[in-house]
């Protein structure tokens, strides 16, 4: 079931810049505008530009004169859709949740920041991060999958991971927009649309389904040479 609409529903996507933030706000917004919502979307890209970190506030409501403000407020996001897990942790991004109100959605990809150019052996710190984030919006308000890896398995390529994020969080109902309106959104869109579908149509698999979704992903892994058994004599 979709959100209803009887206020503004508040979605902040969180990312880094040349990942497809901003595309991910802009269909959200166009499903919006397609059905005759209310929409705003704000993009905050401040100096990034590939690599920095980005975000994308999407304010929908039932009607264009329901929406005051374009940015959404301390602890007003009813969605986070964590596309970097180092974005989500951010002061900014972390900000905007809280228990009770906000469901955060979070790719648990792991991408490096410029501090591993100093130290190359710093361990990448996923747990806390995501505790962090549980307890920013509650134990059961917080879930975490892997969509660059997923997405890289299922499409051949992780470019469709925002995509996959936006399709699981819909699934999950915390969209307020129909399939077929976002559908339409990224055929206008007119940037790799069938693979676009195709992702959007396999994280929702991934949100009713995800060991079964797994488990074909993993099917499709290839075996590291390390673990492929000799032929040899």
């Amino acid at each position: 079931a979709l959100p209803a609409l009887s206020a503004p529903w508040n979605i902040v996507v969180a990312g880094v810049g040349g990942t497809g933030v901003v595309t991910i706000g802009a269909l959200i917004g166009m499903a919006a505008h397609i059905e005759g919502k209310g929409v705003s979307v704000l993009d905050m890209t401040g100096l990034a530009q590939k690599g920095g970190a980005v975000m994308s506030y999407v304010r929908i409501a039932g009607r264009q004169e329901a929406l005051h403000a374009a940015r959404v407020a301390t602890g007003e996001a009813h969605l986070v859709l964590g596309c970097d897990l180092v974005v989500a942790v951010g002061e900014d991004t972390l900000s905007k949740m809280r228990v009770g109100v906000t469901h955060a959605l979070v790719n648990t990809g792991q991408a490096i920041t410029g501090d591993f150019v100093r130290n190359p052996d710093l361990p990448f710190p996923l747990d806390p991060m995501k505790e962090q984030l549980r307890e920013a919006v509650g134990a059961d308000g917080a879930d975490f999958v892997d969509a660059s890896r997923l997405a890289a398995l299922l499409m051949g390529h992780s470019i469709a991971a925002n995509t996959f994020m936006l399709g699981y969080a819909w699934q999950k109902g915390l969209v307020p927009v129909s399939a077929e309106a976002l559908a339409r959104a990224i055929e206008l869109n007119g940037v790799a649309v069938a693979d676009n579908h195709q992702a959007f149509l396999w994280s929702r698999r991934a949100a009713f389904d995800p060991s079964g979704v797994r488990r074909v992903a993993s099917a499709a892994e290839p075996a590291a040479p390390t673990h492929r058994l000799s032929r040899g004599v």
